[in-house]
This record gives structure tokens, sequence and C-alpha cells, in this order.
């Protein structure tokens, strides 16, 4: 931000007797405010928000989140085909519909693989463009080209938006944040000369917001704030010019109306989705006073953070029905009062439209409607501070008239403030190098966090550490009992320890509490492998019934179902979820035990062919081989435990 000459002169606003025309700021006289010219300021963002994020670039995968949208996402992993296409705009899965960012991730999968640094490379592309895009959208908005550039370099260098850029899972954030400004370009646009096609451009860009991730869906509400300011299609409302403010309002009101069809499809596709994946919290378990109390308080500790950007972390912990009664009462004071400062002074028209701006992009996410276990996150916050932003460099700009030495001043501040954050930005950008330092960090900052210490263990036990993953395990299950994922994590850790009856009664519990039906489904075939491995041949087979009821033609409970029928000397039950399983993708293991049921029936030219086909997958499979020589030889092979495989 600097003192030197910017327009004083305040936005134009539409004659009484005129209807509200709309009036998108001039830009300044000064094509080049002192000799600095706008494009020269965009590189300076660009390279000064790459250097603040050079740690993301050795920074790997995490096992939250990234699993799901990469790592183990067998659609993702194949990454652009057409079929992958189809599936994306399909896809429910994750406890959203967002098409654009499947299809992101499978563009990154086929250019980059799974080299976690392509992922984070694209995602920061992305992070700078919306810095780019901020800067231009408020320099041809307001005219002001510092101001514009400082609030972008804000948003560029927040230690807050750290979560969007360094997690690759977060990629529908940044998405839709890009296409927020794009929409706002078009309607900046369209405001200047309404018509249809103009319109049609903000419709279809808004909706491709709403594929990226659907907290966009307050963006009309939004646009009557743009209306306002800079777009000063509306008066500022006093006593004497109401039924004309109203009158607008309605006009422009109206206007917004189309844009609401999408709104109400994406919130029905998101309930949807997220009915279907048990995320929504009920008020058996979150009751709406200990929703409400957080969201009080949520509003005000985002902007504690935005002050003081430091002890981020990737989960806070909700505290449920235990919230101090203090912190909703103190988040009251702090709405009401910047609600009433925005009023009194609303003839400063970026005040109330800053505020506002980040109380309604907050409101999807605020937690009234819980989502997930989260108090409040970071990422949350990408897009709303903007209008903190926006409220604090125009003010401070605006009144500090009287301040000796302005013109050295205020840059000194703005660099200060740059600088400062772009330092947390670095540092908290390398917590994000693994799943061990960033749940290390985030356990270091909030002791009590079961999820983690659920990810910890997850870590440990992927590279063999079982007794550290089991403490942290445990831990994770007295924290938070009805966590239905950290008991599977848990089950599958005493399988490894060999301690059969407690991993039965964790993969139970894991069944019970699962939040997802995927999870619920992992759990009951595990619980099925277990009772298989005790010899419990029915109970197992229910087991995996039940898992491919939850998911059905899921491959390793039909060939695990498969095993116990064929121990049964079910033969044709197990013939038949072999040829199933084998209908889903080749492999060698489901050919093999195919050949032996056929062999078990007298199908010994089949047996053969099964056999021939196993090999043709896995050349070195020795029983397969050993058994087709047998076949061929007239020699009969002892009937091997399928156990044993």
């Amino acid at each position: 931000m600097s003192s030197v000459s910017e327009p004083t002169v305040p936005l134009a606003e539409p004659p009484p007797s005129l209807p509200a025309a709309p009036v998108i700021a001039q830009e300044s006289p000064h094509q080049a405010e002192d000799g600095v010219r706008p494009w020269l300021l965009a590189i300076g963002l660009a390279v000064v928000t790459v250097l603040a994020y050079r740690p993301t670039f050795s920074n790997g995968f995490v096992n939250y989140d990234d699993p799901g949208y990469v790592t183990q996402n067998h659609f993702v992993q194949r990454g652009l085909t057409l079929g992958n296409l189809a599936w994306a705009w399909r896809a429910t899965i994750m406890a959203n519909w967002h098409p654009l960012a499947w299809i992101s991730h499978m563009t990154d999968v086929s250019l980059f693989g799974t080299h976690a640094s392509g992922h984070h490379a694209m995602s920061l592309a992305f992070h700078v463009l919306n810095v780019i895009l901020l800067f231009y959208l408020l320099r041809a908005a307001t005219g002001f080209t510092w101001r514009s550039a400082v609030v972008a370099g804000l948003f560029a260098l927040h230690p807050l938006n750290v979560e969007c850029v360094a997690w690759i899972s977060e990629r529908k954030s940044l998405l839709c944040t890009m296409f927020t400004f794009l929409t706002l370009f078009a309607y900046g646009w369209y405001a200047r000369k309404p018509g249809i096609a103009r319109y049609l451009l903000v419709f279809v860009l808004f909706g491709l917001g709403l594929a990226s991730k659907p907290m966009i869906v307050t963006l009309p509400f939004a646009l009557l704030l743009i209306d306002y300011w800079p777009l000063n299609r509306l008066p500022v409302p006093d006593a004497d010019n109401l039924s004309e403010f109203f009158h607008s309002a309605r006009k422009l009101a109206l206007e917004k109306v189309p844009l609401l069809l999408p709104v109400a499809a994406s919130c029905y596709i998101t309930v949807f989705s997220q009915a279907k994946t048990n995320t929504v919290a009920s008020s058996s378990v979150l009751s709406l006073g200990a929703r409400l109390a957080n969201a009080l308080w949520s509003y005000l500790l985002y902007v504690l953070k935005a002050i003081w950007p430091v002890d981020l972390i990737i989960f806070y912990p909700h505290s449920q029905n235990l919230i101090a009664w203090w912190k909703p009462v103190l988040g009251l004071a702090f709405l009401i009062g910047g609600s009433v400062i925005s009023w009194r002074f609303r003839s400063s028209r970026y005040l109330p439209v800053g505020w506002l701006w980040y109380l309604g992009c907050l409101v999807p996410v605020i937690g009234i409607v819980q989502v997930g276990r989260q108090a409040l996150a970071d990422r949350y916050a990408y897009t709303p501070l903007i209008g903190l932003f926006v409220i604090a460099v125009w003010w401070l700009s605006e009144n500090s008239a009287h301040f000796p030495q302005r013109r050295e001043l205020l840059p000194a501040v703005s660099l200060t403030a740059l600088i400062f954050f772009s330092v947390l930005t670095w540092r908290q950008t390398a917590f994000w190098k693994d799943s061990f330092t960033l749940f290390s960090h985030a356990i270091q900052v909030t002791p009590v966090n079961f999820i983690a210490e659920n990810n910890l263990g997850e870590y440990y036990m992927q590279n063999g550490r079982i007794d550290l993953a089991y403490d942290y395990l445990y831990r994770a299950t007295q924290e938070r009992p009805t966590f239905g994922l950290v008991h599977y994590n848990l089950g599958i850790t005493l399988v490894k320890m060999g301690r059969m009856e407690e991993a039965k009664r964790e993969f139970a519990l894991a069944v019970r509490y699962a939040q997802e039906i995927p999870e619920a489904a992992m759990a009951q075939h595990n619980l099925g492998v277990v009772l298989l491995e005790q010899g419990q041949l029915q109970a197992a087979k229910d087991e995996f019934s039940e898992a491919l009821r939850l998911e059905p033609g899921r491959q390793s409970s039909l060939l695990a179902r498969s095993m116990a029928e064929f121990r049964m000397a079910d033969y044709a039950a197990a013939q038949s979820d072999l040829s199933a399983a084998l209908a889903v993708s080749p492999d060698p293991g489901a050919f093999y035990w195919l050949g032996r049921t056929f062999e078990a029936q007298g199908n010994l030219r089949s047996a053969e062919a099964a056999y021939l086909q196993a090999l043709t997958l896995q050349p070195e499979m020795t029983d397969a081989k050993n058994r087709l020589e047998a076949l061929r030889s007239g020699q009969a092979l002892p009937f091997l435990n399928p156990a044993s495989r």
C-alpha cells in the first residue's frame, strides 16, 4: 500500500432522478503509479508467492483425504480417460459432488503420475493464478492499483491460506475460488452493459464454481454486495432515500434469481452426498445449541487467527457440547459490534461490503449444519478473509492523512506485514512435509486430538512400527470412542499383533460407528477375514455377504467369500463368486482358485484353462504351475487348504 497518487474522488453515484445505473470505477488516470506498471506488480506478486511456498515442492502426500482423492482412488490413478471423465460427473464420494476437482486430479496423474511434487506445483500454480486474478479484479473495479496489490499480497502470503495450497486434497478450494473471481469479472462486464449473452457467461462460470466446490453457493447474495461497492448500483441507504434503496435492491435481487437454480441443485446434490456418507452430525450427536455456540466463537476465532496466525493445524477438534459459555458470548458481541460499525459507516462503502463478505462466505462452513468433526478449519477462510483484507487496506489508506510521514509509513507497514506473513507461510508449509510432520505438529499444538492420533497411528502402522501405532490408536479410541475409523485401524494393528479376539471387537465397533459406507464395508470385510482365519466359516461368509451388500461388486470381498465357500465344499457358490470377481478385473489368484473349484467338481478341462490364465498373468505362480502339470500328467495333487494361500 502506498501513499503515492491514488484516485481520491469518490466513485460516481447515479443521480436521484435516474435508475441506479451500473457504474464500474474508472481506472486511475495514472496508468503507472510511481512508474510501476500493473503487470510488473502482478509478476512481483507471483514471484513472492512462489518463494513463500518453496517448501511445498519437497512435500509429499499425506494420509488424510489424499488417499481418497489421489493415491488410493483407482479412477484418479488411471488418469484422464473418457470413462473417468464420465465417472467424475457422477461421483458423490468424499461427501461432495465436485467433478472439476476430480478432473483436475486426473490431469495431474496423467502429467506427473504419483510424484507429489507435480501435484503440489499445480496447486501452487492455481494459487498464484488466484492472486493475480484478485489483483486485477480489485484494480479494474476500484481503480486503486497499490491498494489492490496489497490486498492480493495479503491473500497470497497469509498463513491461513497454506492449507488450501499445501494440501493436495484441497484443489477443490483453489478451483472454486478461481471461478469465483472469474464470475466476478464476468459480472462486472455484465453490469457495465446488461445483456443475455453477458449474463449467460456469469451463469456458466458460476456453475463451474459449483462443480468445483459447493462453498460458492452464497455468491448470488455476494453479488448484491458488489452492486453496493464497488459497482455503485445501489445508493447509500439513508432516511431520505430508503424507498429508492429498496426499489433498486429489489430490482437487483430479481436479477440474481436465475442463479438460485444451480444453487438449489448443488445444495440438493450436496445434502444427498453427505447423507449417503453420514457426514452430517445429527442433533443427537451435536445439539443445535452446541453448533450455534461454536459458530459464534468461530467467527471471532478466524479473525484472531488472521491477526496472529500461529499454531495453525490441520484439524481443530470440536468441543461438542462442552464449549465454555463465554466464547459464544464474546463471539456474539463481536458480530454485533462489527455489524453496528459497518452500518454506522456505511457511506464508506467498502466497510459493510467487506464485513458482510466475510460473514456471508463463511455461512456454508461455519458449522450450523455440521459436516465432519472439526470445530473450524483454516481452509474455510481462503475466500472469506478477502473481505477483511479489503477493510484493513482501504481504511488505513483513507484514514491516515494525519499520520506524520504518511508516504513512508504506509509502504513500511504494508511491507512489514507481508514479510511477517510470508515467513510464517514458509514455516507453515514445511509442516506439510509428510504425515508424521503434519500430525506430530498438530499433537504439539493440541495434545488431545483424536484425528492426529489416528493418522499418526496409521503412519506408524504403514512403516512397520506396530507398537507405536497401537499406542496412538488406542489413545484415539479413548478420546473419541464413536470414531469408527480409528477402531478399524486399531483392529488391523491388533491382527498384526496376533490379538484376534480384540481385533474382532474393534472391527465390530468400526462397523457400528462407520461414517461412510465404504468404511463400514471394509470393517465388515476384515471382521470376516479374522473369522475365516479362526475357522468360523459360516460367520465369515455372513460378514463378507454384508460387506457386498454395502458395496456390491467389491472384488476383495467376492474373493474372500469364495474362500469360505470353498472350504465349506460349496464349490458352485465359490465358482460364482470367483467369476464375479474376475468380471471386475483379471486376478491371478482368482483364476487359480477358479481352477481349484473346477477341479473339485471334476471339470478338469476348465480347471486347466483357469490355471493357464493364472500363469499368463503371473508366470512365477508355483501352485498354479504344479497343478497344471499334474493335470496334464494325470497325477493327483493333495487337496490344499485355502487358508494357506
